[in-house]
């Protein structure tokens, strides 16, 4: 499970990185035409970004809302890559790399579904089914 939670935290360190790079090549190339606005992308990246690292460190202390939080960022992040991709990809070589960038994102998506519902790892972050609560089951 601690290789996830780094898994997650580098992608959040990748999107605070994107977010300061965009401000840097938004001062370089204040008037570039973009499909959308610099404004848009260092917001986004900037809150994926935290959320990733919020989400990271929730899972290296094995707190319990960490794994839903995690499920969710990571589901609603790749939405929202995709749509991003589908509405604002420019050129041909996005359109080309889609078939990879799927697998990629599926793998991700497994990868993560997968680990966080491990029995072991469910109960390493206090996760109990219905059945294992106190008067649960009946």
């Amino acid at each position: 499970m601690l290789g996830l939670a780094f898994l997650v935290l580098v992608i959040g360190l990748a999107n605070l990185g994107r977010a300061g790079l965009t401000l840097r090549y938004a001062s370089l190339l204040p008037k570039l035409a973009m499909t959308v606005s610099w404004a848009y992308l260092v917001a986004t990246t900037g809150f994926w970004g935290l959320v990733f690292v919020a989400c990271a460190v929730g899972l290296m202390c094995f707190r319990p809302w960490s794994r839903r939080g995690t499920l969710a960022a990571t589901t609603l992040y790749e939405i929202h890559v995709w749509i991003n991709r589908l509405l604002f990809d420019a050129n041909d070589y996005a359109r080309q790399t889609r078939l990879r960038d799927l697998l990629l994102t599926l793998l991700l998506l497994v990868l993560v579904w997968g680990v966080l519902n491990v029995p072991q790892v469910r109960r390493a972050l206090g996760v109990r089914r219905i059945s294992e609560m106190p008067g649960g089951g009946r």
